[in-house]
C-alpha cells in the first residue's frame, strides 16, 4: 500500500492507529536532517534539534497494542500526522520490524537504524523537512495532536 492510501485509511479510521497530545516548546529548532522525535520530557534544549514536540501523553512503547504488534512486522507503512489545528504535516516510513519499548520518546528515522524508541525507518521526512509554518507554531508552544497509523 502506498503512503497516500494509508494516510486516507488512517484519517477515515479504517487502519490501526493511536492518537496522543503533545506540545511545542520555545527551544524547538527542528533542524535535524535524519530524525524526528516526540518526547514526554517537559523541557527541550536547543541541542535537541530532532525534537519537534514535548510533554507527550505517550511514548512509542505505550501505543495501543494493535499498533505495537503491527510495528513488529516488515512491509508495513507507518504514517505520523502532526496536527496543530490550522497547520499540519505528515511523515511516512516503514515499520521497524520490532516492538518499541521506550517509555520516554518516539523517533522516526530516515535511516534504517532501530532502537527501543524507533517508530518508523526509511522515513520521507525528518525534523528539518517539516512544514515551516508547523515548526513556527511548535516554537510558540502550540499543542499538537499526533496520530500514528499503520497500514499492511
Amino acid at each position: 500500500m502506498d503512503a497516500a492510501d494509508c494516510l486516507n485509511k488512517v484519517l477515515r479510521g479504517e487502519a490501526p492507529s493511536d492518537v496522543l497530545i503533545a506540545r511545542g516548546h520555545v527551544n524547538i529548532t527542528a533542524t535535524n536532517r535524519r530524525t524526528l522525535e516526540i518526547s514526554k520530557d517537559p523541557y527541550v534544549t536547543r541541542r535537541g534539534d530532532c525534537i519537534v514536540a514535548c510533554c507527550a501523553e505517550k511514548a512509542a512503547g505505550e501505543l495501543r497494542r494493535e499498533v505495537l504488534r503491527a510495528l513488529a512486522s516488515r512491509g508495513v507503512v507507518v504514517v505520523v500526522v502532526i496536527d496543530a489545528g490550522d497547520v499540519w504535516d505528515v511523515v511516512t516510513g516503514e515499520a521497524p520490524g520490532t516492538v518499541p519499548t521506550s517509555t520516554w520518546r518516539m523517533v522516526v528515522r530516515k535511516s534504517r537504524y532501530v532502537d527501543d524508541s524507533t517508530l518508523a525507518v526509511s522515513a520521507d521526512k525528518a525534523a528539518a523537512d517539516l512544514n515551516s509554518a508547523l515548526v513556527a507554531k511548535l516554537r510558540q508552544g502550540a499543542p499538537v495532536r499526533v496520530a500514528v497509523g499503520i497500514c499492511y
